[in-house]
């Protein structure tokens, strides 16, 4: 009898106990978006970089098209233009000092220096998300997880959309689609960083192609700069033209709020 007893306490307060660990959706959404470095959520309000860029090596791995100029004209005018890029959390502007009406007075329409400014604001506009926290739904998103051996599944409603986000057991976030639309979606790679989980890859198919060779590939390493961590080395392969851009941004003066 006392054998019995025991037993029914055992399984009483396992019941229990399983009954507290259980966390319910939104708080489940609250702990996956506490793990990422949100570091425009902070106190982060800016941040000014130098865009290092080698045209030589950009056309070693990029087909050449021909408008962007010759390669004295690259050397000797494009490559010296020193551009810098500000970041906000709303904007992406990068400026080399000259204005549209002068870049566009420069050999080729200034087709070059267009196209190398287009790239870095592309690259840190889709970095931008991330580090807002707005690739994960907001908390007032009513959602529903569901676990498995891979991690979770997340299923939420986005306007007239329904979505479904892939995350791995730490909650990483995997890649995300629309329901019945799969082209409509993304895949990611998170790293670990000091202060979460930090993006160091996206990939996106090109016009609704998501087949290898039509995808368009962002990755991004870091640099600590006063405590935050900076994307430092952006890379962009745009599959289907053969094209890369590879850049490094330096000298990083971030602004904070008090």
């Amino acid at each position: 009898m006392q054998i019995y007893r025991a037993s029914i306490v055992l399984c009483l307060c396992a019941m229990l106990c399983h009954a507290q660990a259980t966390k319910t959706d939104q708080e489940l959404l609250s702990q996956a978006r506490d793990k990422y470095d949100a570091l425009f959520n902070r106190n982060l309000q800016s941040f000014d970089c130098a865009v290092d860029f080698s045209w030589k090596q950009h056309f070693t791995e990029t087909t050449r098209v021909g408008d962007e100029g010759t390669d004295e004209e690259l050397e000797t005018i494009f490559q010296p233009i020193r551009n810098r890029v500000l970041v906000t959390q709303q904007k992406v502007a990068v400026s080399s000092g000259m204005t549209d009406d002068a870049i566009g007075k420069l050999p080729h329409g200034g087709m070059a220096e267009f196209l190398l400014e287009h790239a870095v604001e592309k690259s840190l506009y889709t970095w931008l998300p991330a580090s807002t926290n707005t690739m994960l739904p907001d908390l007032a998103t009513q959602v529903s997880f569901e676990q498995s051996a891979t991690g979770y599944k997340l299923d939420f409603k986005m306007q007239t959309f329904d979505v479904e986000m892939v995350l791995a057991p730490d909650m990483r976030l995997k890649g995300a689609a629309v329901k019945g639309s799969p082209s409509d979606g993304f895949e990611t790679t998170f790293g670990s960083g000091p202060q979460g989980f930090l993006l160091t890859s996206l990939t996106v198919g090109e016009d609704g192609n998501t087949a290898p060779g039509h995808r368009l590939i962002f990755t991004y390493t870091y640099q600590a700069v006063d405590g935050v961590e900076l994307p430092e080395h952006v890379v962009i392969n745009r599959e289907s033209h053969y094209e890369v851009w590879r850049y490094r941004l330096s000298d990083c003066k971030v602004k904070t709020t008090q």
